[in-house]
Order: structure tokens, then sequence, then C-alpha cells
């Protein structure tokens, strides 16, 4: 028995990969963080100011992954979002909701980019037409919120709502009055967690880009280990692409999973 144990621990490790969501999976904002000292700068603002830290358990995780395989970012954010990340990831990064994928010099990945820009054509004017509707009734019934198209290498991708001022109850009423009835007529997602909302369209999805990725690693290494991390229900398509999957405690995806086997106190 111990000698198959041996045997076991000394073969050939597979390489590994991690599929990690950022915001509120590596770190957050202040208001969301827990009392506890020491936190840790991990995201910034475009003027500079610290927005977004890492806690003591958020950096264990970081080590013990970062350490023990090769980390890829996979976010909702663009790059110039992701450029004011504070983390040393050096492979490949999805950013946009898997719409755009960079390997570690930053480059595009040439057939995925062209897949893309395919699928941004067939919903620009979808997409501008949304944010029409919500620009006209944001300025009529003065709703405090921001609306906008992100848009990434010259591409529109998403459209993304949040409120302001604490205003949650605006960014409720957007949704339940457009953007659901919008969503559920076309061929497009919705994710809302706390003050971000997003119009996802259908071509766009973190796990068709994890899929493809995983795919081309295995061309370059042959059979590989892979493990996806994410917060939001929106994360959990790309999470199963993966062999396995870490969910971090009192989030969106915890509540909807893990906390309902949580035993009544």
């Amino acid at each position: 028995m111990a000698a198959e144990r041996d045997s076991c621990v000394g073969a050939k490790s597979l390489r590994r990969f991690v599929f990690v969501d950022l915001d509120d999976t590596l770190f957050q904002t202040r208001r969301k963080c827990p009392k506890e000292p020491n936190l840790q700068p991990a995201a910034f603002l475009a003027d500079g100011s610290a927005h977004s830290f890492m806690t003591a358990r958020q950096r264990s995780l970081w080590a013990l992954l970062g350490g023990q395989a090769t980390l890829i970012p996979t976010t909702a954010r663009n790059q110039g979002a992701f450029e004011r990340i504070d983390l040393p990831f050096t492979s490949w990064r999805i950013l946009d909701y898997g719409g755009i994928i960079l390997d570690a010099d930053g480059v595009p990945e040439p057939e995925w980019i062209a897949r893309t820009a395919a699928g941004a054509q067939g919903c620009i004017d979808s997409l501008r037409e949304l944010l029409d509707q919500a620009e006209a009734l944001i300025a009529r019934e003065r709703l405090a919120i921001r609306v906008r198209i992100i848009e990434d290498f010259g591409l529109p991708l998403y459209l993304v709502a949040k409120y302001r001022d604490g205003q949650e109850a605006d960014l409720d009423r957007l949704q339940r009055e457009l953007i659901t009835p919008w969503v559920e007529a076309g061929a497009q997602r919705l994710h809302r967690n706390e003050n971000n909302l997003a119009v996802i369209p259908a071509h766009l999805g973190k796990e068709f880009a994890v899929r493809y990725l995983i795919e081309h690693l295995r061309g370059e290494w042959g059979d590989i280990f892979t493990i996806g991390v994410g917060d939001s229900l929106i994360d959990a398509p790309f999470m199963a692409e993966c062999d396995y999957a870490i969910i971090p405690n009192g989030t969106q995806l915890s509540a909807s999973t893990l906390a309902t086997f949580s035993p009544a106190p």
C-alpha cells in the first residue's frame, strides 16, 4: 500500500491552469470588505486612487493557487480596467465576459477576436437602441443611474448600468420596466449582482472563451488540469468547463449552491 502511495505521489503532474474571476472573488470594494486590518489595495480608479482591496484570506488563496498553477483572469473588465489591477498575471487573460482573449504579451488571439467582431456586428444596433431607451427613461424619471456600452479593441460588446448615490431602487426600476422585458424578448443575457447590471449578447460568455482556451492549451501541453474560481451566477458556466470549482463563501453563487445545505440556526 505504501509503495502504491509513493508511486501515485511521484507520478508526473499535469500542467495546472486556474481560470479566476476578479471582482468579488480576488478582491472587492472597501464597502464589501470585512472589518480587518491590513487590507491590500488591488485595483485602482483611473485617477490612481485605490478602489478594491484583498483580504488576508484572498491573499492566501492567491498565494496557494499562484504558487502551484498558471492563473488566467476571467473577467468582465475591459483592457483599460484590467490594466488598473495590481496583480502579476503573466499568461493568458480573458476579458469582457469572454469577448476578448489576450496572450501573455497583451495581443488579442486572432481567431477569437474575429469571432467576437462578427458577433458584435450583428448586435450593435440592438445595443444602441437599448441604450437610447435606457437613457430616455433615466432622464424622464430622474433616475440615479449611469448606463453605457462597454467597448474594447474598437468593438462594442455589452451594456452596463450602475446606480449612483446608493439609489438601488432606481436600478431595480430600470431592470423591471425596461431591461428584463428587453432581454426576455431577444437572444441576450441579464447579469445583476448588487449595483452592477449587464446586458450580454448571446455570442458573449466567459464559458465560450474558457472552453476555447482549454482546447488551445491542450493542443500545446497535452492533457491539463483546470480549476474555475468565481463568485457570481454568471461565472458558474465557465467554472463548469473546468475539472474543479472553487466558490468564495458569502457570495451570490455560494448563496445559490452551498448555502442551501447549511443547517438552520
